[in-house]
């Protein structure tokens, strides 16, 4: 059984470090799977245990940071009631067509979104936020096609999500990375639930980084709501650009 491996302490301890980190990009910005799943990789975690890892990880970071951003008033529940259905059964079609889908058409796809979420980041010059756009047509618009690529593609939800949310519901940074937070969890989740009930969850090194991410996510929503939307940019122009980097290094290297 996989969820018996035994690791080193110092693997662990790496690898709780590293999900600390992940948990705090995750609260501000997305994109901390990208932490994530190379370091469980290259520890030696079988592919899909790392993805099964990843989620249960993902999973304690994203709820305390739901929990410090509903206690600061700034998630918009009213986006979330409209998106949260459309999303998981999007993200459901999404993984159904990924069986059907080479490796290599994934992994180019996962390469061309980046840039483009990148050049909209880079070109963002939304200064009013409009408490009131989210009517249904606009959200299941700006978030079911994310719930699509969370299913077929994964990498970055989080990020695209807050980017889609600010340009299409013009929500500000703060309250676009805020709002998608419970979303982002409920895709999470159900991906965690197939792990676990498969077996695929190594809880000797799952539950460390578990604890670990939590801090990071509670953390990291704290800086989020202090830095505003200046610091969250700056992060999610980082993310994206160690995204970049990553894959292109993948694709022509490994």
């Amino acid at each position: 059984m996989e969820n018996i491996v035994d690791f080193s302490i110092y693997w662990i301890i790496a690898l709780a470090f590293v999900a600390f980190l992940a948990g705090y990009i995750d609260a501000v910005a997305g994109g901390g799977g990208m932490l994530n799943l190379p370091a469980l990789l290259f520890a030696g975690v079988p592919p899909v245990s790392a993805l099964a890892v990843s989620k249960i990880s993902a999973i304690a970071g994203t709820v305390l940071a739901v929990i410090k951003f509903t206690l600061s008033k700034r998630i918009h529940w009213k986006t979330v009631s409209l998106a949260a259905i459309p999303c998981l059964v999007a993200s459901y079609i999404g993984g159904k067509v990924a069986l059907n889908i080479s490796a290599t058409v994934l992994a180019w796809a996962i390469l061309i979104c980046i840039p483009i979420a990148l050049t909209i980041v880079l070109r963002d010059k939304i200064d009013s936020e409009e408490d009131e756009v989210s009517n249904a047509p606009k959200t299941l618009l700006a978030i079911t096609p994310i719930g699509f690529y969370d299913g077929i593609l994964g990498p970055g939800t989080g990020t695209y999500m807050t980017i889609a949310v600010r340009k299409i519901l013009k929500f500000n940074l703060l309250k676009a990375t805020a709002t998608i937070k419970p979303l982002n969890l409920l895709s999470n989740i159900g991906a965690a639930i197939a792990f676990i009930l498969a077996g695929k969850v190594i809880w000797s090194i799952a539950i460390p980084m578990l604890v670990a991410s939590s801090v990071g996510g509670w953390l990291g929503s704290q800086s989020a709501i202090k830095g505003g939307d200046v610091f969250i940019r700056r992060l999610l122009i980082g993310v994206l650009t160690i995204m970049l980097v990553a894959n292109l290094y993948k694709m022509f290297f490994v």
